[in-house]
């Protein structure tokens, strides 16, 4: 006899489907959010004491693995799954079903294959798909559970990166609307700054200055400034240029540069890596869209001809990604032969 394939929903309204029809509720509400723990560990090893502390904290390991073992019961039987498939093994706890799909990991697929793609509408094409999954949060109405935070966060940070990169190929291909739509989309959805910086030149493109200083306003207002606070001097954004902001959004006016390090600066956890390099010879565009390549879409670059300033944004271990992105800048400008020297990292 064939096994029922699962469905398993996990953005926006959590739900489960076996053979298409929905299972309305669950033995235990335990029991449920044990399965969503389990999911995001799919086919790893979750040591049990982890488990414990999760959802019997307080608990001796004798009782909490009574606990454990009578809901991971209540999982299999209502949903079919075997005790191969999900079980104790050991000292942890293992769920490895192959009949079963999961709406986040089929979101990453999609992620992975499109930022891959060379060809534009075929990029396009898959990242469209992938936003369509996003419906909400993941495990939306988990929004107190430290177990699911960091994923919430990686997946909507994924999908801000989905919404961006939509935005800049309807851009390239002269699609102003769309383009506009998913812009503003990320930005009102996140309020990250390259989101923000990319719909500021959008907004300019198109020759639509008010909104671009609308929004400038609005970003001051949810910092809580005033006016920005910059290395140099105070911005008055009627009278700025411009921003020198390149299509995917990396590269910024000097000004610009200054207004995103000083609000990483401010920052209670420092989570960025700023590394200011000043090169022997000024070097060609060419270099800079190289470079741009080897780097993220939140990361930043101020560029001037002989002078090289990045902020690596988003990290999470700082002390130990210090070396890591150093190296990386350091290798990619001593295989291109240009010489360099290292004048700041903080």
């Amino acid at each position: 006899m064939k096994k029922k394939m699962l469905k398993v929903f996990t953005f926006g309204e959590f739900a489960i489907y076996k053979e298409d029809k929905k299972i309305e509720s669950f033995k235990s509400r335990k029991a449920m959010e044990l399965f969503k723990f389990l999911l995001l560990n799919k086919n790893k090893k979750v040591p049990l004491l982890d488990i414990y502390d999760i959802f019997w904290p307080g608990f001796d390991d004798e009782s909490a693995r009574l606990n454990l073992n009578t809901t991971l019961y209540y999982i299999r039987k209502q949903l079919d799954i075997s005790s191969e498939e999900l079980g104790i093994k050991e000292d942890y706890c293992l769920f490895s079903m192959k009949d079963i799909y999961i709406d986040f990991e089929e979101f990453l697929k999609l992620y992975d294959e499109a930022f891959k793609e060379k060809e534009i509408n075929r990029r396009l094409f898959l990242l469209l798909k992938a936003s369509s999954l996003y419906k909400g949060d993941l495990f939306d109405e988990n929004v107190y559970d430290e177990w699911v935070r960091d994923q919430k966060e990686y997946f909507k940070r994924l999908y801000i990166d989905v919404l961006l990169e939509i935005g800049y190929l309807y851009e390239q291909l002269k699609d102003k609307i769309d383009a506009q739509y998913y812009l503003q989309k990320a930005f009102y959805y996140s309020q990250r700054e390259d989101a923000w910086l990319s719909l500021i030149r959008i907004y300019e493109n198109n020759h639509e200055k008010d909104k671009a200083i609308s929004l400038f306003n609005q970003y001051k207002e949810f910092f809580g400034y005033n006016e920005y606070p910059v290395s140099q001097k105070n911005v008055n954004y009627s009278t700025l240029e411009t921003p020198n902001i390149e299509r995917n959004g990396n590269v910024l006016s000097l000004d610009l540069f200054n207004i995103i390090l000083d609000l990483e600066r401010l920052k209670r956890d420092k989570d960025y890596v700023m590394i200011e390099l000043k090169l022997k010879k000024k070097v060609d565009k060419s270099i800079l869209d190289k470079f741009c390549e080897q780097i993220r879409r939140e990361d930043v670059i101020y560029f001037g001809g002989d002078e090289l300033k990045i902020i690596f944004r988003g990290i999470k271990d700082v002390k130990e990604s210090r070396e890591v992105v150093v190296k990386k800048v350091s290798d990619f400008f001593n295989e291109e032969k240009i010489e360099f020297s290292i004048i700041n990292v903080e």
